[in-house]
């Protein structure tokens, strides 16, 4: 008869398998029943539910940070109420499909040389699919309930508690980590996928599909070969093999598990844990206690048998007494949690030869962590249903860890950009992955491209266009040049440069207003708008507010000028005046029916052709019949007849080119204020003519500390970055260093842009701004920005969102890209 076994020995228990001797492929895998929220029924009434953890910045912070981290760690395992395990995944990767993923897709047009090119920087980066965007931290809970129903109202009732506990890991600024439930489709995915490794297939799991079809779901996922033996198996022709921390250190560190992860190949790490009962533990110290008593009194014993009467018990014994009693007292004081927990490794390779390699560099990595690890000698499937994230464990080997000591076995290594149909960023200097990033995933789109003279900034930023010109064909980049750096980027694309020099004869009309689809509603805006765009103008002239007497008279001659320029648009295109909510007023309504006749212009070609000018402005400000207008007309003069008439004519340039640059390098001083009012009106126009037809804008402004040294101009500036995400577009400012923002007349409003910017590239920086940057981005770890300190040139910080990783972007002198980026012959290359 079998003695009962107390709550502690309960734990050190192993599972019984779903099925006792192996007869078929389909009894490897321990699953009862699946459902379709993702809960997996397991022998014994247990229920296993799995969870995917995003990753935090934990090697990248400084040591109190880390210390903190894992206090806060230790904090969410003792939330954990239930069975768990966690586990770092470096999961199956098809090479194929792996390619398809990180390089940037061919469109069959004149630009796939472009991308070729990037596709050449990328796979030099690469070099080892196996190890790159594919690592996951996965959580499994496992619970005891009557049935599935039972087993969905637990989860449902622990996973808010837990999902808070993640998410409050982080520690100054820095994002903790975010849990997310794995549903039945990626969790049946991830056992499909490596039960069919060595196996080529396309196949998704589609739980819907398989249930109308009648497929037995284990079927589908139970590989088609495997053999067991002593200290390994074969999967498909693949070689399999797991192992199990036989001794750990006498003191833990917080990286053993970022060093066995670090294997060029399949395979996953596990920490299997079991909450133990505090007063089953307790009789177990006690025990423990009550037996080594026992032998220190035989030991005494046998030395009075010897006559030896003064002698006391070995050393060890004693000392060994002496730490189970203050054990004890410990676990009386204190308020832990207390686990059996046991350390699986679990590699996959494709031949014996690989297999020699790769546990070579395991048992190195080890090594240098002090830790000693054996296979699962004969023990290699029940090990295998324990590795995986099933929430099984069939094979336990447990150590007693606090969760004090547990949460120095971290999971969590350095956060990852892998934005799907992102833009290239170099690698990540922690983990050595590509970056991919995607603007238009954050919430606030703009961003700051930092960094002082020779940090390979413009090498970044071009790059950075070129990429998302090949890549989001639909999209448009205008770029705003004060040193004419961009011209050339502009031949390569087939753009426009636009140059603000009277000799080149390049003109714009800041007037121009598109009204196809446009009602007297809308109308109204448009009237706003421009009536905003000609008070900043006279402003800027006369040096001064405008009154409030003055602001009236133009709203009304730019309400008289758009409206009557309307109707006349309106009987060009042959439609009669709209009987509705917004209909024009009577007295703007020109007599104009029979004297003109219907244009056959397309509606670019009227924009261009019928809109209203600064003359008309003008003109209306004369005719209204006061001194203030005549005042405000005079004011104007120099702009319609005299030397600075250049924005008084019709565009005759194409803004409808997906690549634009706006030359502002031979501007006169005379100039140079109205230019930069006239070419943001300009940009504002096409931002949200583009926004109108779903199309996004990305905007570049070089030496971004110029603009925002204007004070009409900043304002212009500093509403747009607020208004621009509306309008699915993307400003982005490129500047030395935040000197440049603070060190100008208008500093105050850097609070403003910083408060709504998402997106962060930190060059090489001095230590004055290094100590900038630390103050304005207080969310970034001090640690981290290390990486921006006097670095190399090409290298630095890359903020998206809450995600900051440091980026690697060097790239071969021989490329193609290189030779088109670093136009200016400085850069960086290797």
């Amino acid at each position: 008869m079998e003695m009962p076994k107390s709550k502690y020995d309960q734990t050190k228990q192993n599972d019984t398998p779903r099925v006792a001797e192996l007869t078929s492929v389909q009894d490897v895998i321990s699953i009862v029943s699946i459902d379709d929220s993702g809960i997996f029924e397991l022998p014994g009434k247990k229920f296993s539910k799995l969870y995917a953890l995003s990753d935090i910045n934990f090697a990248g912070v400084t040591d109190e940070e880390q210390k903190s981290i894992i206090i806060n760690f230790s904090k969410v395992l003792k939330a954990i109420p239930c069975r768990f395990s966690y586990t770092v995944a470096n999961e199956h990767v098809d090479e194929r499909a792996f390619h398809e993923k990180v390089l940037y897709p061919l469109k069959g047009d004149k630009y796939d040389p472009l991308r070729k090119s990037y596709n050449k920087i990328i796979a030099d980066k690469v070099s080892d699919a196996k190890q790159g965007l594919y690592q996951t931290i996965y959580l499994t809970l496992t619970i005891k309930a009557e049935d599935m129903q039972d087993a969905k109202s637990t989860f449902s009732s622990m996973e808010s508690a837990i999902r808070s506990a993640f998410i409050g890991i982080g520690v100054n600024g820095i994002q903790g980590s975010v849990m997310r439930s794995v549903g039945i489709n990626e969790r049946m995915q991830l056992l499909f996928n490596l039960m069919h490794a060595g196996i080529d297939h396309h196949y998704q799991f589609d739980f819907e599909r398989e249930l109308k079809s009648r497929h037995d779901w284990l079927n589908i996922i139970s590989p088609a070969s495997i053999c067991f033996e002593n200290e390994g198996f074969t999967i498909n022709g693949q070689i399999g093999r797991i192992y199990f921390v036989d001794e750990y250190p006498k003191s833990l560190e917080s990286d053993i598990i970022a060093a066995l992860t670090k294997m060029n190949c399949t395979s996953f790490v596990t920490v299997a844990n079991e909450l133990l009962d505090i007063s089953g533990f307790k009789q177990e110290i006690a025990r423990k206690y009550m037996a080594v008593g026992m032998k220190i009194e035989n030991e005494k014993q046998r030395n009075r048998n010897n006559n030896d009467y003064l002698a006391d018990a070995s050393a060890k014994l004693l000392n060994e007494k002496d730490k189970l009693d203050a054990f004890s007292k410990k676990l009386d004081t204190d308020d832990d949690h207390y686990f059996n927990s046991t350390m699986l490794i679990y590699i996959q390779t494709k031949d014996e030869e690989e297999l020699t390699q790769i546990e070579e560099k395991l048992m190195n990595a080890a090594s240098l962590k002090s830790v000693k690890l054996k296979t699962c000698f004969g023990k290699q499937r029940e090990a295998l249903n324990s590795v995986l994230p099933l929430g099984i464990q069939e094979f336990k080997r447990v150590v007693n860890l606090s969760s004090s000591c547990l949460a120095m076995l971290m999971p969590f290594k350095t956060q990852e950009l892998n934005d799907e149909n992102g833009i290239y960023y170099g690698i990540n200097q922690l983990s050595q992955n590509v970056i991919f990033a995607d603007k238009k995933l954050l919430k606030n789109h703009n961003g700051l491209i930092l960094g002082q003279s020779g940090s390979g900034k413009s090498v970044f930023s071009k790059s950075e266009i070129i990429s998302t010109f090949v890549n989001y064909e639909g999209d448009q980049i205008i770029i705003i040049d004060p040193q004419s750096e961009y011209g050339s980027l502009a031949k390569e694309v087939d753009g426009t440069v636009i140059s603000f020099d009277s000799t080149k004869e390049y003109y714009l009309n800041p007037m121009d207003v598109d009204f196809e689809g446009v009602d007297y509603g809308r109308l109204q805006e448009i009237v706003a708008e421009k009536a905003d765009f000609i008070l900043t103008l006279l402003s800027s002239c006369l040096r001064r507010d405008i009154l409030p007497e003055e602001q009236g008279i133009i709203d009304k001659v730019i309400d008289k000028v758009y409206s009557e320029n309307f109707a006349m648009r309106k009987r060009l295109n042959g439609i009669e005046d709209a009987k509705g909510e917004y209909e024009i007023p009577a007295y703007l309504r020109a007599d104009t029916k029979g004297m003109l006749d219907t244009t056959s212009l397309s509606n670019e070609e009227q924009i261009k052709a019928y809109s209203p000018t600064l003359q008309d402005v003008y003109q209306g400000l004369k005719d209204y019949g006061n001194d203030l207008g005549l005042h405000l007309a005079a004011a104007m003069e120099i702009f319609v007849n005299g030397s600075l008439n250049l924005f008084n004519h019709r565009t005759n340039v194409d803004l409808h080119n997906r690549f634009i640059v706006f030359d502002l390098s031979g501007l006169k001083d005379n100039l140079r204020v109205t230019s930069m009012l006239i070419m943001m009106e300009t940009v504002r126009s096409s931002i949200k003519a583009n926004a109108t037809k779903g199309r996004w804008t990305h905007l570049y402004i070089d030496e971004f500390h110029e603009l925002l040294g204007v004070e009409q101009v900043a304002n212009f500036v500093l509403k747009l970055w607020k208004e621009i995400r509306k309008m699915s577009g993307i400003l982005n400012g490129i500047t030395q260093n935040m000197s440049d923002l603070l060190n100008n007349e208008n500093g105050g409003k850097l609070q403003a842009i910083l408060s709504n910017t998402e997106y962060f590239a930190l060059l090489s920086q001095s230590t004055l701004d290094k100590n900038k940057l630390m103050e304005f981005l207080p969310s970034i770890s001090p640690a981290m920005f290390n990486f921006v300190d006097n670095a190399d040139s090409g290298t630095g910080l890359l903020r998206m969102g809450a995600v900051t990783v440091p980026f690697d972007m060097k790239m071969s002198t021989e490329s193609e890209i290189y030779r088109i980026v670093n136009t200016d012959g400085g850069g960086y290359g290797v």
